[in-house]
Formats: structure tokens, C-alpha cells, sequence
């Protein structure tokens, strides 16, 4: 009776709260001068560094996943959402969903509807810093980015990385672990390090 008493009192605490929190993040993140849309369910709050002279927008019914709740390998991080430079901008249409993982911009990040992005998955339009100049590999700069564009209806697995200048094509899945170094047409499987396109999923191989 008592194991019965206790899990039907975390059911009310979490029906009550996790509502209420969700609308409190929400403001939280307008106050960082993010523009989110209507319906946002967030459940912990995602880091958000926007640079000034850049823009982040979020389209409705967003599900931000910055703690484990909810999903079933965990997020090993907050929901990571950042500019890097002035000018820069990340936009994400309607019913987007991500748990963990970052967004990374010193150029140009387009997301569009109904995309599913899996667990501690990282996409970026830079590099960085620059590995093959010696002495200076501990320097940030911008120079080098390439926008990038994810498409309406794609679904990215897990711990995927994608790269600067891709572009994912509609309909496109991307496997988990996988590492997209080059744009991925629509409607098509893709997987591997790097990532290539194994199947067409209209059935032609």
C-alpha cells in the first residue's frame, strides 16, 4: 500500500511540475533573446549563448531534452544551442526534437520541420580551430564555415556528427555514430564514418 501511495504522489508531483518548469525554462530561454515558438515542452534547461548581432529561432512545438528523462540512452550533456560570431544564425522549424547534444554556429545552421535529432549529436558550421597549422592550433576563428542545412522530415540517430557545408536532404536518415563529411540527397539511408548512402527508401537499392 505504501509502494502504491508513494509512486501515485510522483505521479501528481511530476503531472504538476514538469508543466509548470517547462513554461519557466521557456521564458528563461526568450530572455536570452532566443525567438521560440508556441507548445515548446523542455525538460531541463538547455545552455543558450547567443553572440551579439546573431539570432536563434525556434519553430512550435519544440521538444528540448536537456535531462535523461524521457529518453531511453540518456543525454550526456545539456541541449547545447550557441553562436559564435556576429552575423551568425541558427533557425529550426516546427515539431523539431533533440535530446542532449549541441548546435553550433559562426555562419549559418537551417533546420526544418519535423526533424528528430537522437541523443548527444553535434552539428556545427566550423571547424573550430585548424589542427594542420602548427603553432597557432589553439586559436578559434571562423573564417573557414560553411552553412549548413538539414531539410524538412530527417531523422538523425545518435552521437552523429555532421560537418560543415552539408546539406541533408528531405526525408534522409542519418545512423547513429555516423559522421556526415558530405551533403546527403533526400529520401535515402546513410551511415558510417564517413557517412555513405546504403539504401533508398523508396525501395531502389
Amino acid at each position: 500500500m505504501l509502494k502504491l501511495i508513494i509512486k501515485l504522489y510522483g505521479a501528481v508531483v511530476r503531472g504538476l511540475w514538469e508543466p509548470a518548469s517547462s513554461r519557466v525554462y521557456g521564458e528563461l530561454i526568450r530572455a536570452r533573446g532566443v525567438i521560440l515558438g508556441r507548445g515548446a515542452k523542455i525538460y531541463g534547461m538547455p545552455i543558450i549563448s547567443l553572440y551579439k548581432g546573431s539570432d536563434i529561432t525556434v519553430g512550435d512545438q519544440a521538444v528540448l531534452r536537456s535531462s535523461s528523462r524521457g529518453n531511453a540512452i540518456g543525454v550526456n550533456h545539456p541541449i547545447v544551442i550557441r553562436t559564435l560570431w556576429h552575423g551568425a544564425s541558427i533557425r529550426i522549424g516546427d515539431n523539431f526534437g533533440m535530446s542532449g547534444g549541441a548546435i553550433c554556429a559562426a555562419r549559418n545552421i537551417t533546420i526544418g520541420n519535423n526533424v528528430m535529432i537522437g541523443a548527444n549529436t553535434v552539428i556545427a558550421d566550423t571547424d573550430f580551430h585548424d589542427p594542420l597549422r602548427p603553432g597557432q592550433r589553439g586559436e578559434t576563428g571562423v573564417e573557414g564555415s560553411k552553412d549548413v542545412r538539414i531539410e524538412d522530415e530527417v531523422w538523425i540517430g545518435a552521437d552523429v556528427y555532421v560537418c560543415k557545408g552539408v546539406v541533408i536532404g528531405r526525408g534522409a536518415v542519418i545512423g547513429a555514430k555516423s559522421v556526415v563529411t558530405k551533403s546527403i540527397p533526400p529520401n535515402c539511408v546513410a551511415v558510417g564514418v564517413p557517412a555513405r548512402v546504403i539504401r533508398k527508401l523508396d525501395g531502389m537499392s
